[in-house]
Protein backbone atom coordinates (compact mmCIF):
# COMPACT_ATOMS: atom_id res chain seq x y z
CA UNK A 1 0.00 0.00 0.00
CA UNK A 2 1.75 3.59 -0.70
CA UNK A 3 1.46 6.15 1.63
CA UNK A 4 -1.44 8.17 0.25
CA UNK A 5 -3.64 5.60 0.45
CA UNK A 6 -1.73 4.59 3.99
CA UNK A 7 -2.57 7.98 5.32
CA UNK A 8 -6.44 8.06 3.19
CA UNK A 9 -6.84 4.73 4.90
CA UNK A 10 -6.08 6.41 8.58
CA UNK A 11 -8.22 9.27 7.90
CA UNK A 12 -11.24 7.31 6.98
CA UNK A 13 -11.80 4.71 9.76
CA UNK A 14 -9.67 6.34 12.69
CA UNK A 15 -11.16 9.84 13.07
CA UNK A 16 -14.80 10.55 13.54
CA UNK A 17 -16.99 8.32 11.15
CA UNK A 18 -17.39 6.14 14.01
CA UNK A 19 -19.35 8.63 16.25
CA UNK A 20 -20.37 11.13 13.51
CA UNK A 21 -24.09 11.35 12.89
CA UNK A 22 -24.05 10.22 9.27
CA UNK A 23 -24.04 10.85 6.29
CA UNK A 24 -21.71 13.95 7.98
CA UNK A 25 -18.04 12.37 8.93
CA UNK A 26 -17.83 15.48 10.97
CA UNK A 27 -18.64 14.72 14.58
CA UNK A 28 -21.15 16.20 17.17
CA UNK A 29 -19.87 16.66 21.00
CA UNK A 30 -23.65 14.65 21.88
CA UNK A 31 -22.92 11.67 23.75
CA UNK A 32 -25.79 8.64 23.50
CA UNK A 33 -27.80 8.61 26.48
CA UNK A 34 -26.96 6.47 29.37
CA UNK A 35 -27.85 3.19 28.95
CA UNK A 36 -29.19 3.80 25.53
CA UNK A 37 -28.24 1.78 22.47
CA UNK A 38 -27.56 3.37 18.84
CA UNK A 39 -26.65 1.23 15.66
CA UNK A 40 -25.77 1.96 12.61
CA UNK A 41 -26.16 0.15 9.20
CA UNK A 42 -24.05 2.04 6.23
CA UNK A 43 -22.83 1.41 2.63
CA UNK A 44 -20.43 3.29 0.60
CA UNK A 45 -19.99 3.05 -3.29
CA UNK A 46 -16.34 4.76 -3.91
CA UNK A 47 -15.73 5.76 -7.57
CA UNK A 48 -12.09 5.84 -7.58
CA UNK A 49 -9.60 7.78 -9.76
CA UNK A 50 -8.88 7.23 -12.76
CA UNK A 51 -11.16 4.11 -12.65
CA UNK A 52 -12.29 1.42 -10.10
CA UNK A 53 -14.73 1.20 -7.31
CA UNK A 54 -15.19 0.20 -3.76
CA UNK A 55 -18.51 -1.03 -2.21
CA UNK A 56 -18.32 -0.93 1.52
CA UNK A 57 -21.19 -2.23 3.93
CA UNK A 58 -20.27 -1.14 7.48
CA UNK A 59 -21.91 -1.33 10.87
CA UNK A 60 -21.42 0.06 14.40
CA UNK A 61 -22.80 -0.16 17.81
CA UNK A 62 -22.71 2.77 20.27
CA UNK A 63 -23.81 2.38 23.81
CA UNK A 64 -24.16 5.37 26.34
CA UNK A 65 -22.19 4.16 29.55
CA UNK A 66 -22.64 7.78 31.40
CA UNK A 67 -24.34 10.94 30.92
CA UNK A 68 -20.92 12.30 29.55
CA UNK A 69 -19.16 8.89 27.80
CA UNK A 70 -20.29 6.45 25.20
CA UNK A 71 -18.48 3.84 23.98
CA UNK A 72 -18.35 2.68 20.19
CA UNK A 73 -17.97 -0.55 18.15
CA UNK A 74 -17.29 -1.47 13.98
CA UNK A 75 -16.53 -2.99 11.56
CA UNK A 76 -16.82 -2.77 7.35
CA UNK A 77 -16.35 -5.04 4.34
CA UNK A 78 -14.93 -3.74 1.31
CA UNK A 79 -15.21 -4.89 -2.54
CA UNK A 80 -12.37 -2.95 -4.97
CA UNK A 81 -13.03 -3.51 -8.12
CA UNK A 82 -11.43 -2.55 -11.52
CA UNK A 83 -12.49 -0.67 -14.84
CA UNK A 84 -13.57 -3.77 -15.85
CA UNK A 85 -15.45 -5.04 -12.97
CA UNK A 86 -12.87 -7.64 -11.88
CA UNK A 87 -12.42 -8.00 -8.32
CA UNK A 88 -9.00 -6.90 -7.25
CA UNK A 89 -9.53 -6.57 -3.27
CA UNK A 90 -12.09 -7.84 -0.58
CA UNK A 91 -12.22 -8.06 2.62
CA UNK A 92 -12.92 -7.52 6.38
CA UNK A 93 -11.82 -4.24 8.36
CA UNK A 94 -10.30 -4.94 11.61
CA UNK A 95 -12.76 -4.03 14.55
CA UNK A 96 -12.67 0.02 15.27
CA UNK A 97 -13.13 0.43 18.89
CA UNK A 98 -13.90 4.34 20.37
CA UNK A 99 -14.94 5.95 23.06
CA UNK A 100 -16.28 9.79 23.42
CA UNK A 101 -16.12 11.97 26.30
CA UNK A 102 -18.02 15.06 26.90
CA UNK A 103 -16.02 18.12 28.92
CA UNK A 104 -18.25 20.91 28.75
CA UNK A 105 -22.14 20.61 27.58
CA UNK A 106 -25.05 23.52 27.51
CA UNK A 107 -22.94 26.02 28.59
CA UNK A 108 -24.49 29.83 27.67
CA UNK A 109 -20.99 31.14 26.60
CA UNK A 110 -18.79 28.26 25.28
CA UNK A 111 -19.87 25.33 22.79
CA UNK A 112 -19.78 22.18 23.81
CA UNK A 113 -16.53 20.57 23.81
CA UNK A 114 -16.30 16.23 23.41
CA UNK A 115 -12.88 14.68 23.06
CA UNK A 116 -13.07 11.17 21.38
CA UNK A 117 -10.22 8.10 20.46
CA UNK A 118 -10.34 5.29 19.00
CA UNK A 119 -8.13 2.72 17.47
CA UNK A 120 -8.38 -0.74 15.53
CA UNK A 121 -7.93 -4.11 17.15
CA UNK A 122 -4.76 -5.61 17.30
CA UNK A 123 -3.26 -2.81 15.05
CA UNK A 124 -0.91 0.32 16.18
CA UNK A 125 -2.45 3.14 14.05
CA UNK A 126 -4.67 5.21 16.35
CA UNK A 127 -7.11 8.55 16.07
CA UNK A 128 -7.66 11.34 18.54
CA UNK A 129 -10.43 13.93 17.23
CA UNK A 130 -11.79 17.12 19.91
CA UNK A 131 -15.21 18.17 18.73
CA UNK A 132 -17.10 21.85 19.60
CA UNK A 133 -20.51 21.98 18.22
CA UNK A 134 -23.06 24.85 19.10
CA UNK A 135 -26.88 25.21 17.89
CA UNK A 136 -28.60 28.04 17.09
CA UNK A 137 -32.29 27.24 16.72
CA UNK A 138 -32.58 24.37 14.20
CA UNK A 139 -28.99 25.09 12.96
CA UNK A 140 -26.54 23.41 14.39
CA UNK A 141 -22.39 23.96 13.64
CA UNK A 142 -19.40 21.42 14.52
CA UNK A 143 -15.31 21.75 14.49
CA UNK A 144 -13.67 18.54 14.35
CA UNK A 145 -10.25 18.53 14.98
CA UNK A 146 -8.09 15.50 14.52
CA UNK A 147 -5.08 13.55 14.64
CA UNK A 148 -4.13 10.16 13.15
CA UNK A 149 -0.91 8.32 13.85
CA UNK A 150 0.35 5.00 12.13
CA UNK A 151 2.23 3.91 15.33
CA UNK A 152 4.89 3.67 13.72
CA UNK A 153 8.24 6.07 14.70
CA UNK A 154 9.42 6.02 10.96
CA UNK A 155 5.83 6.56 9.44
CA UNK A 156 4.15 10.91 9.92
CA UNK A 157 0.95 10.84 11.55
CA UNK A 158 -1.80 13.19 9.48
CA UNK A 159 -4.04 16.48 10.83
CA UNK A 160 -7.50 16.33 9.57
CA UNK A 161 -9.90 19.09 10.25
CA UNK A 162 -13.95 19.45 9.44
CA UNK A 163 -16.42 21.94 10.05
CA UNK A 164 -20.34 21.03 9.43
CA UNK A 165 -23.49 22.91 9.55
CA UNK A 166 -26.90 20.72 9.51
CA UNK A 167 -30.56 22.16 9.96
CA UNK A 168 -33.21 20.30 11.09
CA UNK A 169 -36.90 21.52 8.97
CA UNK A 170 -39.92 19.83 9.69
CA UNK A 171 -39.25 18.24 13.00
CA UNK A 172 -38.08 15.13 10.73
CA UNK A 173 -35.83 16.51 7.78
CA UNK A 174 -32.34 17.18 7.88
CA UNK A 175 -29.87 18.86 5.12
CA UNK A 176 -26.40 19.31 6.09
CA UNK A 177 -22.72 19.42 4.59
CA UNK A 178 -19.11 19.85 5.77
CA UNK A 179 -15.77 20.50 4.50
CA UNK A 180 -12.39 17.97 5.13
CA UNK A 181 -9.34 18.22 4.76
CA UNK A 182 -5.70 16.54 5.81
CA UNK A 183 -2.38 16.95 6.01
CA UNK A 184 0.98 15.09 6.78
CA UNK A 185 1.22 16.52 10.64
CA UNK A 186 4.51 18.24 9.42
CA UNK A 187 2.66 20.04 7.41
CA UNK A 188 4.80 18.94 4.17
CA UNK A 189 1.95 17.88 1.77
CA UNK A 190 -1.72 18.02 1.53
CA UNK A 191 -3.53 14.72 1.47
CA UNK A 192 -6.98 15.36 0.37
CA UNK A 193 -9.80 17.85 0.25
CA UNK A 194 -13.53 16.89 0.32
CA UNK A 195 -16.63 18.10 0.81
CA UNK A 196 -20.27 16.28 1.50
CA UNK A 197 -24.05 17.09 0.76
CA UNK A 198 -26.43 15.00 2.04
CA UNK A 199 -29.21 14.71 4.90
CA UNK A 200 -31.54 12.15 6.43
CA UNK A 201 -35.44 11.45 7.30
CA UNK A 202 -36.72 10.39 10.95
CA UNK A 203 -38.96 7.92 10.10
CA UNK A 204 -39.37 7.10 14.04
CA UNK A 205 -37.82 3.97 14.64
CA UNK A 206 -35.09 4.86 12.36
CA UNK A 207 -33.03 7.57 10.28
CA UNK A 208 -32.91 6.88 6.58
CA UNK A 209 -29.49 9.25 5.38
CA UNK A 210 -27.77 9.81 2.08
CA UNK A 211 -24.80 12.05 1.46
CA UNK A 212 -22.48 12.91 -1.74
CA UNK A 213 -19.06 13.60 -1.17
CA UNK A 214 -16.52 15.22 -4.02
CA UNK A 215 -12.78 14.88 -3.43
CA UNK A 216 -10.14 16.80 -5.12
CA UNK A 217 -7.02 15.74 -7.58
CA UNK A 218 -5.66 14.13 -4.62
CA UNK A 219 -8.48 11.35 -3.55
CA UNK A 220 -11.33 9.51 -5.21
CA UNK A 221 -13.30 11.25 -7.61
CA UNK A 222 -16.71 10.91 -5.55
CA UNK A 223 -17.87 8.76 -3.08
CA UNK A 224 -21.77 7.85 -2.15
CA UNK A 225 -23.07 6.75 0.96
CA UNK A 226 -26.56 6.15 2.53
CA UNK A 227 -26.99 4.17 6.14
CA UNK A 228 -29.79 3.61 8.72
CA UNK A 229 -29.79 4.22 12.51
CA UNK A 230 -31.60 3.03 15.47
CA UNK A 231 -32.08 3.62 18.97
CA UNK A 232 -33.20 2.02 21.60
Amino acid sequence: MGKRALYLTLFLFLAAPLFAARPLDTDDAGTVEKGKFEIEASFDYCQYRPDGTRQAPGIAIKHGLTDRMDLGLGFSHSTDKDADGNTVGWGMSPMEIGFKMALLKKHQTFPDISFSAGYEAGETEYGLNLILSREYGNLGLHYNLGYNSPGESLVKGSIGTSLAAEYTFLEKFRICGELNSEILDDRSEVLENSGLIGGSSDFGLLIWDLGVRIHDQRGPKATITTGITAGF
